[in-house]
């Protein structure tokens, strides 16, 4: 009898302690989940902040700038006056853009020469020279591209050539229309991938032997498609084309491809890439 009556007094403190465990864990939840909110609420309320200081007059910004500041504001204007022969027109729009950066980091404590790591002269020269950030092309823009530029090369090269071959000879070559589209893809796909691949960082590429090994499967199998697709029994679904409707066709290639670069600005990857090497070496 007393070993039942230990054993339940036992069972009611350890249910106890559970409850007194469960009641310690949910206050911590609690405390941690005031903590987060409050973390929350102070990053929404600094971002609000921010916004308002964007959205402030710049005359106003001018009024708030910390002596420290104020002296780093001035010596710049006066660098963009003197050493890169800015009118007092461009000084104070240039100027009136980074006032909103300085005083958010002004409020936490940055002056602006912690915040830009640059002298005066030095922050000057790169408002006068702005860097031209690099577009993010997107790659299926580039595949679409590279397309179009094999549409128009391959349905040119082709229209003409059968244009001065003899009928036999025309008969012979002529070339699909499935075929030309899925080779002018295939082929729009391979390049925009080089192009990607060739401009990373050694570090971060695929090894050449694993792309020159893809490079080949892929010539190999457009190819094999260009032979298949030639054959009699697959005419009646890929129709050959008249070396007229290649070259009108290489023509609308051409044009279309030329507005889109415009439209979405197109810029091949390898070009750009060589243009910033360029433009860092001017510098130095």
């Amino acid at each position: 009898m007393d070993s039942k009556k230990e054993q339940e007094n036992e069972n009611l403190q350890n249910a106890a302690k559970d409850e007194k465990s469960q009641e310690t864990q949910n206050s911590k939840n609690q405390v941690a989940s005031a903590s987060q909110q409050a973390k929350l609420k102070k990053k929404a309320q600094q971002a609000d902040h921010e916004e308002d200081i964007k959205n402030t007059d710049p005359k106003e910004l001018r009024s708030k700038l910390s002596n420290k500041n104020s002296d780093y504001v001035f010596r710049l204007e006066k660098f963009l006056l003197d050493n890169e022969n800015f009118s007092m027109n461009q000084v104070e729009p240039a100027i009136d853009n980074i006032l909103p950066e300085i005083i958010i980091a002004q409020h936490k404590g940055i002056p602006a020469s912690t915040l830009y790591q640059m002298s005066p002269s030095q922050k000057a020269h790169e408002l006068a020279h702005p860097k031209a950030k690099p577009v993010k092309q997107n790659f299926w823009l580039q595949v679409l591209d590279s397309s179009l530029f094999y549409l128009a090369l391959f349905g040119g090269l082709y229209g003409i050539v059968e244009l001065f071959s003899g009928p036999k000879a025309q008969k012979q070559g002529q070339l699909g229309i499935i075929t030309l589209i899925v080779l002018v893809f295939g082929l729009g796909i391979l390049m925009a991938y080089y192009n990607n691949w060739i401009i990373k960082p050694k570090s971060d590429r695929q090894p050449t032997w694993k792309i020159v090994l893809g490079g080949i499967g892929a010539v190999i199998l457009m190819f094999v498609w260009v032979t298949a697709t030639s054959l009699k029994p697959v005419a009646a679904i890929n129709p050959p084309l008249n070396p007229w409707v290649l070259i009108v066709i290489a023509a609308i290639a051409f044009a279309v491809r030329y507005y889109l670069k415009k439209r979405y600005h197109i810029v091949d990857p390898v070009r750009q890439a060589r243009m910033e090497q360029a433009r860092q070496r001017d510098e130095k």
